[in-house]
């Protein structure tokens, strides 16, 4: 029969989810155990003493990933504020916590010495968790790094912030990266140095996975962008000062 004109049928929802599922999944292999993971375990010790979070997960990576929860009503109430999902993973409402007077400002930031793939850049108080302390083996001290040694091809940023700055009150995963890049550019580009424009523009380019932690509101969001620059965020969790245990993931 013919099949010529006819309009092609809409996918399915149980395939979008399907899709999603194998993006989340291969997004949590690659992050799990990566220098950008490493990273974010050494911020998390620093932003959350005492609770032991480097030497946990670095004993028990793969109970991580069996412990990281989908997206549900239970989300909202262990992240601690509205979460839903749209086609690019996980979009968060920040009504509730944004403070007058505090949107869109970005403190003066500093990038830690890299990983090897993965650097640190603190927004709240520098030098405070640029290095591991009980953790993966990070930053050392010394002079500020050469901005070369962030332009690799795939480089991941763990940024310390306040996510209610990010001037919006809905941040979806479009938002999260654009905040992302204003940061980064912040940190890289001297405009009395007009060679570190395009030394920005690399490093920009070269960014593909970046995780915010917010230490006043205990949460963390892990995104990563495509090779159709599009930017997911396919991962979140909440840290609880007062619980001795792992940060509670959730993912999309």
């Amino acid at each position: 029969m013919p099949t010529r004109g006819l309009a092609k049928e809409p996918p399915s929802e149980a395939g979008d989810a399907e899709r999603r599922r194998a993006q989340v999944d291969a997004f949590v292999a690659e992050f799990v155990g990566s220098a950008t993971w490493k990273a974010t375990l050494a911020v998390l010790e620093s932003a959350f003493p005492g609770l032991g979070m480097a030497s946990t997960f670095s004993r028990r990576t793969e109970e991580v990933w069996r412990a990281i929860g989908g997206l549900d009503r239970g989300s909202a109430h262990r992240l601690g504020l509205p979460v839903w999902a749209d086609g690019a993973g996980m979009v968060f409402d920040l009504s509730a916590h944004r403070r007058p007077g505090v949107a869109g400002r970005i403190a003066r930031p500093r990038a830690s010495r890299p990983y090897a793939g993965a650097y640190v850049i603190d927004t709240l108080d520098p030098l405070r968790y640029h290095r591991a302390v009980g953790g993966p083996q990070g930053p050392q001290d010394g002079p500020r790094p050469q901005v070369q040694a962030l332009e690799e091809d795939d480089t991941g940023v763990v940024i310390v912030a306040d996510l209610t700055t990010a001037g919006v009150r809905v941040l979806d995963s479009v938002a999260l990266w654009r905040f992302a890049g204003r940061i980064v550019t912040a940190t890289l580009h001297d405009p009395r140095r007009p060679d570190t424009r395009v030394r920005t523009r690399r490093a920009l380019r070269a960014l593909r996975r970046v995780v915010f932690v917010d230490p006043r509101l205990g949460l963390g969001v892990c995104l990563q962008i495509d090779a159709a620059r599009t930017p997911r965020c396919l991962l979140a969790f909440a840290v609880d000062r007062t619980e001795q245990g792992a940060p509670r993931f959730v993912r999309a």
